[in-house]
């Protein structure tokens, strides 16, 4: 008498190669090139803006006010700076206060973008290396998370502007809007750039930290640009791209237009960075799961 084995289930289910196919499809790696990637990331805004939402909703989890903390931090600092700024530089509160407001308003848009670009493949890496992601969109959050941030400061500005200088907004204050445009379109190359090269060399992430504490002093935020004069003012001011950034937002808000020079370098510096950025991202968008 023989016995036989209990029958399995593969005696009841062959593997067909269809299965096969169809499970090696679902789990193929994203090959898709980085012009791909950048346009399929903006095809996505639905999925970058829920992940930026979900991001501030859970740094202010618990909070009542939630992100208006950092207005109210920015209104106590505006206060006391500006309080010193008065005097320091020999001007009226109508003409600094909304001077420093709408600065450290773009300040901080800016340097927000560039410190947390240092960790944007370190952090993100549970979700594009369990599913097929477009690492643009995550770029694309940053931006739109510092964006909605900006949105709550903006409210320090209007403050200081109605309560100081009402005369300061007029048609010309719109100009603002294709401005933060330019920075939004900048911060996003900024966000995929640093990413990649601080995912690779982790000690570039200091390095940019202390830039970030150095370039607040240097840059014209707390200080009028035309205080400087000759060779110092070519050098902090006229080939310093931050203050190029900062001013095509900063200039239509206390009711001037941006200069022509503004402009030039605030487009030069946005073509030359989407440029090296491509190239950048291009050649290393596949070793960024390895990296993590």
């Amino acid at each position: 008498m023989s016995i036989s084995a209990p029958p399995t289930r593969w005696d009841h289910a062959p593997v067909r190669m269809t299965d096969l196919s169809q499970n090696a499809s679902s789990v193929r790696p994203l090959v898709t090139s980085a012009s791909e990637d950048l346009v399929n990331g903006l095809t996505k805004a639905s999925v970058s803006g829920r992940l930026g939402w979900l991001d501030i909703k859970r740094r202010y989890r618990r909070t009542i006010i939630g992100p208006f903390w950092s207005a109210i931090s920015l209104m106590i600092f505006v206060a006391a700076l500006g309080s010193i700024g008065v005097g320091l530089w020999n001007q009226t509160a109508s003409e600094y206060i909304p001077f420093l407001a709408a600065g450290l308003v773009v300040w901080i848009l800016i340097s927000s973008i560039v410190t947390e670009s240092c960790t944007l493949f370190i952090t993100g890496q549970n979700l594009y290396r369990q599913m097929r992601f477009d690492y643009s969109v995550l770029a694309y959050a940053l931006v739109w998370r510092n964006f909605a941030v900006f949105l709550h400061n903006l409210i320090v500005y209007f403050a200081c502007v109605l309560f100081f200088a009402p005369h300061l907004l007029r048609p010309v204050t719109l100009l603002a809007i294709p401005g933060m445009a330019v920075v939004l379109l900048n911060g996003a190359w900024i966000a995929l750039f640093l990413g990649v090269v601080c995912l690779r060399f982790r000690d570039l992430q200091q390095f940019v930290s202390t830039m970030i504490q150095i370039i607040i002093f240097i840059t014209p935020i707390f200080w009028p640009p035309e205080l400087l004069k000759g060779m110092h003012r070519l050098v902090f001011v006229s080939f310093n791209p931050i203050f190029h950034l900062i001013e095509i937002v900063r200039a239509p808000l206390v009711g001037q237009a941006p200069t022509l020079e503004t402009w030039v370098a605030a487009l030069i510096i946005t073509a030359v960075g989407w440029t090296m950025t491509y190239v950048f991202f291009d050649k290393f968008r596949k070793r960024i799961a390895y990296w993590a």
